[in-house]
């Protein structure tokens, strides 16, 4: 089975910084293949580990590069594709569509606070992102 992990939650939640952040821990663990900028805060970014493909797309927002960075990762045949979704609409749809491509989907939320605590906030996607980057090491075993 291949998966996809997928960051699920509400516009500005934290989504890209998280998985910038996964892109930033993965780089010295695996072998990075091609890294791009699809938007001024945005990644694609191909990586391989144990001989397969890890493919993070930080693109979740409708009307996106979301739907085609996916069909990119399967056609990499990335075991592990590691992407955001907003919490309905379009975004979770294509999520479920690119699933039938033989993916068992992970949905994760990443850590967020609704008050001002900024000591928090900010380590909240480099939490989040280890969380992520171990689980994935732990499904390439």
């Amino acid at each position: 089975m291949k998966y996809i992990i997928c960051d699920f939650a509400r516009s500005n939640w934290g989504k890209t910084k998280t998985l910038l952040e996964v892109i930033k821990q993965l780089k010295p663990k695996a072998l990075l293949v091609e890294e791009k900028s699809i938007a001024p805060n945005d990644k694609f970014a191909i990586f391989e580990m144990n001989g397969k493909k890890i493919v993070v797309n930080t693109q979740g927002d409708p009307n996106s590069y979301q739907e085609e960075g996916l069909k990119r990762a399967v056609k990499e045949d990335a075991y592990i594709i590691v992407c955001a979704s907003r919490t309905k609409g379009t975004t979770e749809e294509c999520i479920y569509k690119i699933a039938k491509n033989g993916y068992e989907i992970i949905w994760f939320s990443n850590f967020f606070a609704d008050n001002d605590c900024l000591s928090c906030v900010n380590l909240f996607p480099e939490i989040t992102a280890k969380s992520i980057v171990n689980l994935i090491q732990k499904l390439i075993q």
